[in-house]
């Protein structure tokens, strides 16, 4: 390998590490604080996110982790995909779903405040280097198909099968790879999500906050897709 590649795939490591550290790890304590704020000012019957703000207090082990996803995340792309711009946006696009389930695991929710800014910065990069057209639609596809099939699921058995966030998550997933790329990004999801539920039965943990975090199959979903894996 040529030393020039050598150190483009050093440099995209320590910028996801850093990145990391300077940017995700302050806004996963303030992010969630800030919509504990709004949500006790807008809702009489609020359950409080967290029962304190020291709550936010990521353990060293989490923060050093979290450090080390983002610089290995970066890294494997730039392996994967060579040194481009769209490597590039594709380390900001994992890196915030880094930060988003960091948040999940921890909180269960998806803050539109990230998944919206993702949603944009992928369908404004792909339309200023070409054709956005395959990823409008699997924006609009990427919501509207997961909507579709809990409303039928609502309907029989009067449960959801995933929230908002999850259909929005999916639309940020479209708006990245396009529609082509949304059967292997479902599948991965759901088989993440099947193999998280069979580990907490086989585990018997009790979870910290009820129902499943559906943040790592998200995440995994969008590494596999922008690694070049493809189900069709």
């Amino acid at each position: 390998m040529p030393t020039d590649d050598i150190g483009f795939l050093v440099a995209y490591a320590i910028a996801g590490g850093a990145a990391t550290a300077g940017l995700l790890l302050p806004w996963i304590r303030r992010i969630p604080l800030e919509l504990h704020r709004v949500w006790a000012l807008d809702h009489q019957n609020y359950r409080p996110l967290l029962a304190s703000p020291d709550d936010l207090e990521l353990p060293r082990k989490s923060r050093i982790a979290l450090i080390a996803s983002g610089a290995l995340l970066c890294l494997g792309l730039a392996l994967a995909r060579g040194v481009s711009l769209q490597t590039t946006f594709l380390c900001i696009l994992l890196l915030g779903w880094v930060l988003l389930t960091a948040i999940n695991l921890r909180h269960r929710v998806l803050p539109d405040w990230i998944v919206y800014r993702l949603l944009w910065i992928g369908l404004l990069y792909h339309a200023y280097t070409g054709n956005a057209s395959a990823q409008v639609i699997g924006a609009a596809a990427g919501y509207l198909v997961p909507w579709l099939a809990t409303l039928l699921i609502r309907r029989q058995t009067g449960q959801d099968a995933m929230g908002h966030g999850d259909f929005k998550a999916f639309a940020v997933a479209g708006a990245w790879f396009g529609w082509s790329a949304l059967p292997t990004v479902y599948g991965v999801f759901l088989l993440t999500i099947l193999l998280l539920a069979l580990a907490v039965r086989l585990l018997r943990r009790p979870l910290a906050e009820p129902g499943l975090p559906t943040g790592p199959g998200h995440l995994l979903a969008a590494t596999v897709v922008a690694l070049g894996v493809r189900f069709i």
